[in-house]
């Protein structure tokens, strides 16, 4: 039996051209772009910041112009800010001015002034946006004059010694400044060296009984051979002279009821001003000499 095969017709695409249709871009196209945005974007990046560091580093805009000062008493404002303007003039690296808002530094402000003015103390230097600095400051006043080896100092009532004392001084002109002398001659370092606060509250409490509660004139100078000794000796013009020698481990008003007694038992009238010395220096006992 024969077999008949249905011919099938030729689907061959070949000769023809079909065209293709894609939603896609090329790749190459595709890279162009980005390169493109990219280099785009670090152009106008570059550009800003150029733009940004010279707002900062180089505008006049941002250099100090103004510069306050609270706090000073005695030292005048004109002096500060004169000293505030020498820190910041000049350049860094002779291309940064000094005194641009972000580059001026407060640590160098700081510097000068305490070097500059020895009795001042810096609470804050605070840059206020965008051309002013505040300066805070406080002076110290002096409580005592330290002297050690024929050199007097000044200390505050915290017995920071921050600077020297002359003879000429105003302090130690004033009546009744205190003044003590370490008989040991012990090496003083301006700014470095303090003296014990509790010693010259122990001193003023002294001075003030001594002259205004007993009426004694002392001679302005107290003497200590070492504050660890807990020994103070001051000259009384009296009479003759005489010396009292004290101890700091006897309270002050202890003290002042002890020479009453004395004065008023053994050592009334013509007595003192006989006196050499009067030692008050151990607790519980008296010990005096006359001439």
């Amino acid at each position: 039996m024969p077999f008949f095969r249905k011919k099938e017709k030729n689907k061959s695409w070949k000769g023809r051209n079909p065209k293709v249709y894609s939603g896609v871009p090329r790749r190459d196209n595709q890279e162009k772009r980005g390169r493109f945005s990219r280099f785009l974007f670090w152009v106008l990046f570059l550009g800003f910041l150029g733009v940004c560091g010279y707002m900062l580093l180089f505008s006049p805009f941002l250099e100090i112009e103004s510069v306050g000062v609270e706090g000073n008493q005695d030292i005048p404002a004109e002096e500060i800010i004169g000293k505030v303007n020498e820190t910041l003039g000049g350049k860094y690296f002779n291309f940064l001015s000094k005194r641009n808002f972000f580059l001026a530094s407060r640590r160098a402000i700081s510097e000068k002034l305490k070097n500059d003015f020895s009795r001042l103390e810096i609470s804050s230097i605070e840059k206020k946006f965008p051309r002013a600095i505040l300066i805070r400051v406080k002076e110290r006043q002096p409580e005592m004059a330290w002297c050690s080896a024929g050199v007097c100092y000044l200390a505050d009532k915290d017995g920071f010694i921050y600077t020297g004392a002359n003879a000429t001084d105003e302090e130690l002109n004033k009546d009744r400044f205190l003044i003590a002398i370490d008989d040991n001659a012990r090496p003083v370092e301006v700014r470095k060296t303090i003296i014990d606060p509790d010693f010259i509250q122990y001193m003023k409490q002294a001075d003030a009984i001594l002259v205004d509660d007993l009426g004694l004139q002392v001679d302005g100078n107290y003497h200590t051979p070492a504050l660890s000794s807990q020994e103070v000796v001051v000259r009384i013009n009296e009479g003759e002279g005489w010396t009292l020698k004290l101890s700091r481990t006897i309270p002050p008003e202890e003290t002042k009821k002890i020479i009453q007694t004395v004065f008023d038992k053994e050592l009334d009238g013509e007595k003192r001003k006989l006196l050499d010395y009067l030692d008050l220096r151990i607790r519980g006992k008296v010990y005096y000499k006359l001439k």
